[in-house]
């Protein structure tokens, strides 16, 4: 009899150790969607995150299982603070995925790269491991130059994870580049690119930029008679040199002086410590600009952490999206700006080409370079009509291709394929 067969509903855990409401970042949104489209398919769903206290939450038809770092193994590793408790929390992932194979008959087990929460579980053997590899870091510490022990300890885990995996699930054509460069890895792993992908937004909710307004030039500040509303332009990431921020702030001057009615909201967390800006300038990324563009202030407005709310908020009420971004291995905020009808602006870099539709969508830049991220910001600004055309086709290539529906059909027929390669070994 078949493990998987055709139309079965699958027993599946996923992990991700950020998950909302609790906490999300990339990883963790992208495996609730996931979680959530795998439950209306019909297949059992298990999610194991890191919580404050054991317990198990039904969710959107999934059972969340949320679970306490307790265990102190791998004490040769203490030394290396991260690379301990990352091994100590695989080792707790890993007893837990056992109770619930026992309980639950759990068939495969669905990991990040991010973290290799699936480390234990697959040198275990207990089930079939299917990786998600995302931007690693091992990549990010090549971008930062950053030779710390820690992180490049975190790094041959990652590469460990990869090489003895059942199934790569890649989102990108350029992750899987990733995975021959930087992880020197032969793709001798079966592997797939299998995009990600996310909620649609009701038509309601999708406000795209209204080109019967007039031409904004005419909306400078101190335009006798005008209409004074500014054009909003949207950046959402961590701040921090890999998601582009420097080359922004680089470029906000120049865009703000050829069109003052620009408006710019930066929304995420400082990372100016993790990434080493604070080292070499003394200061936060807020504080920097602050105190190099005091002119800037009346333009240029950061806010910090946000909620999920408030992200929707600022999707919804922006004019444009910006996120210049050096690598993503694939790009999730540019299909949510897409989500709301949002002409966005990147780099053409990893899997952000693959997403955003250069010319179509938004328009692509090459990385580091302020002046021509300067230049598609202000392209897009002077022509009403662009931002609308190219806000109503993102919102069409999202619904076309990247709803998370389509991605958990993608994920499920990979898992049949997984579980039926084992089972073939099995009767050798």
């Amino acid at each position: 009899m078949s493990t998987a067969p055709a139309g079965a509903p699958l027993r599946v855990c996923l992990l991700s150790q950020a998950y909302p409401p609790e906490k999300f970042d990339g990883v963790g949104r992208s495996t609730q969607l996931l979680a959530r489209g795998l439950a209306e398919l019909g297949h059992d769903v298990h999610v194991i995150t890191r919580g404050q206290v054991e317990q198990t939450i039904g969710s959107e038809g999934t059972q969340v299982h949320k679970v306490v770092l307790r265990l102190n193994r791998y004490a040769r590793y203490r030394h290396l603070a991260a690379t301990h408790s990352t091994l100590n929390y695989s080792h707790t992932v890993y007893d837990k995925v056992r109770q619930l194979q026992r309980r639950h008959g759990i068939q495969l087990v669905d990991s990040p790269l991010w973290q290799v929460e699936g480390l234990v579980t697959e040198r275990s053997g207990l089930l079939p491991v299917v990786v998600r590899p995302v931007t690693a870091i091992r990549q990010i510490a090549e971008l930062q130059n950053n030779r710390d022990p820690d992180r490049l300890m975190l790094g041959d885990l990652e590469q460990a994870l990869l090489e003895r995996a059942s199934f790569l699930a890649a989102n990108s054509q350029a992750t899987v580049k990733a995975l021959t460069n930087v992880y020197q890895i032969p793709l001798s792993v079966p592997h797939e690119v299998l995009p990600y992908g996310i909620a649609p937004v009701p038509d309601i909710e999708v406000r795209l930029y209204d080109c019967s307004r007039p031409d904004p030039a005419l909306a400078a500040p101190g335009a006798a008679g005008r209409d004074h509303r500014p054009l909003d332009i949207l950046f959402l990431g961590r701040l921090e040199k890999r998601k582009g921020i420097v080359d922004l702030l680089a470029a906000i001057p120049q865009v703000v002086a050829a069109a003052p009615y620009a408006r710019f909201t930066i929304a995420g967390a400082d990372n100016s410590l993790y990434d080493g800006f604070q080292a070499r300038t003394g200061q936060t990324y807020p504080a920097w600009f602050a105190h190099h563009h005091p002119d800037m202030a009346p333009y240029v407005q950061f806010l910090g952490g946000v909620s999920d709310e408030q992200l929707n908020q600022l999707y919804q009420s922006c004019d444009l999206f910006v996120a210049p971004s050096l690598y993503e291995s694939f790009g999730l905020i540019y299909l949510e700006a897409m989500n709301y009808g949002k002409a966005v602006v990147g780099c053409r870099a990893g899997g952000i080409p693959e997403v955003v539709d250069d010319g179509v969508t938004g328009i692509l830049v090459e990385p580091e370079a302020p002046k021509a991220l300067a230049e598609a910001i202000l392209r897009l600004v002077r022509s009403p009509e662009l931002l609308h055309t190219m806000g109503e086709a993102g919102r069409r290539r999202l619904l076309d291709r990247f709803t998370y529906l389509h991605m958990a059909r993608s994920f499920a027929a990979a898992y049949v394929t997984v579980l039926q390669a084992k089972e073939g070994q099995a009767s050798l």
